[in-house]
């Protein structure tokens, strides 16, 4: 055995962090998945586009019932002939569905475009969810508007 003498105790340096607190975790800002926040902008925007087809359908079908107009500009559903009927039925039916089928798919987008943008996992798609969640609503009432025109238009 060899006899060695240890080092002296050097008190400062025997433990150098112990006068220090713990440091926090340092977030590296590593790439987040933009996944969220893309479903997000294709949920609402696929509300509003089959949103505003269906409106746009359901606007040519009650367009096409005003030539069963009486002069005071007021239908009576009691003289319609059967075909105007069923053009009634499929316009109450597809302007619902219009609205339903935005309104789910919107708010859907909506709710996860918030998420998206506040957990930062696709923010600028979830930005644009939001707002194409917002502002649809619009366009799809401009749609059916329109198809009303057309179907006035076309029945004339």
């Amino acid at each position: 055995m060899s006899s060695t003498t240890p080092p002296p105790y050097d008190r400062a340096n025997a433990y150098p962090d112990a006068g220090r607190a713990p440091s926090a975790p340092v977030y590296d800002g590593g790439r987040r998945s933009t996944t969220l926040g893309l479903i997000a902008f294709l949920a609402a925007a696929a509300g509003v586009v089959v949103g505003i087809i269906l409106a746009v359908i359901a606007g040519v079908q009650a367009g096409g019932l005003q030539q069963y107009a009486g002069l005071d500009g007021q239908n009576d559903p009691t003289t319609f002939p059967p075909d105007a009927s069923q053009k009634a039925i499929a316009a109450s039916v597809l302007g619902i569905a219009a609205f339903a089928v935005y309104g789910i798919f919107a708010l859907w987008g909506f709710i996860q475009g918030i998420v998206a943008a506040v957990k930062n996992r696709g923010r600028g798609w979830g930005f644009a969810a939001v707002a194409i969640s917002v502002l649809g609503g619009i366009a799809v009432i401009v749609a059916f508007v329109s198809g009303i025109g057309i179907g006035v238009g076309s029945g004339m």
